[in-house]
């Protein structure tokens, strides 16, 4: 598509690089808003906190191709990462190794309160900038389509699927944003967060180009963001659920 976004000086700018640090620098003003109102980074040890999830989602990034490459080539997936090869990497992965590091960071300075809200809304928004980079990019294509918006990319005319994500990113920041004062059990906005876009990926999957393996007619990714949806969904339904009787 359009892989240099502009040139300076000579020196060419990849698209997917300048949006994607565009997308680091929205998350991490959005956050800071959020942070000071939560009182977050007043917690002792929290700054392990914000390595944990760079750590996390890294590592997690990688280990998620697993769910894309074939079996013969997760050998050489894991020698990659040894390497500390990170090219190459998925959004759910991401998600569950930063969520997973940020969880061992608390454990490890003692931080007991719930901390996640804080990238609730921050989160969503540089997916969205980044899901743009991959589609200047030509990466993360959609399937094969020959509608009136079709776009052509890897040799055929597809779903422009990282638009059609980019702008529910979008719409899921703007309405966890809506609601994010309202009193609800800490870690509950971010929960929300996490069934918002599971259920985004899983309803765009089947229109993307790149599924990865599929089991019982899902894909893994599908299976993923199926029990994130039930196990997140559940717990927010338990924890705010009305009490009810006199």
């Amino acid at each position: 598509m359009f892989p240099v976004l502009f040139t300076v000086a000579g020196l060419a700018v990849p698209s997917y690089a300048a949006l994607m640090l565009l997308a680091f620098v929205v998350v991490g003003a959005v956050r800071r808003v959020e942070l000071q109102r939560l009182g977050h980074e007043r917690l002792p040890g929290y700054a392990l906190v914000n390595v944990g999830a760079l750590v996390g989602a890294a590592v997690g990034a990688k280990l998620g191709m697993i769910l894309f490459e074939p079996p013969q080539d997760v050998a050489a997936l894991l020698r990659l990462m040894l390497a500390l090869d990170f090219t190459g990497k998925t959004v759910v992965g991401g998600l569950a190794g930063g969520y997973l590091g940020v969880e061992l960071a608390k454990k490890a300075v003692g931080i007991t309160r719930r901390t996640g809200d804080g990238f609730a809304v921050a989160l969503p928004l540089g997916q969205a900038i980044g899901r743009l980079g991959c589609f200047l990019n030509g990466c993360c294509y959609g399937a094969e389509w020959h509608g009136p918006w079709a776009v052509s990319m890897a040799g055929a005319e597809r779903h422009p699927a990282q638009l059609y994500e980019a702008l529910l990113d979008v719409l899921l920041a703007l309405a966890l944003w809506s609601v994010r004062l309202s009193p609800r059990p800490e870690g509950n906005l971010f929960r929300r967060y996490l069934v918002g876009y599971a259920l985004i990926r899983f309803g765009l999957e089947p229109l993307r180009g790149d599924n990865g393996h599929a089991w019982m007619g899902l894909t893994l990714v599908q299976w993923a963001c199926a029990a994130t949806m039930l196990g997140f969904g559940a717990w927010i339904w338990r924890t705010e659920r009305p009490h009810l009787g006199g």
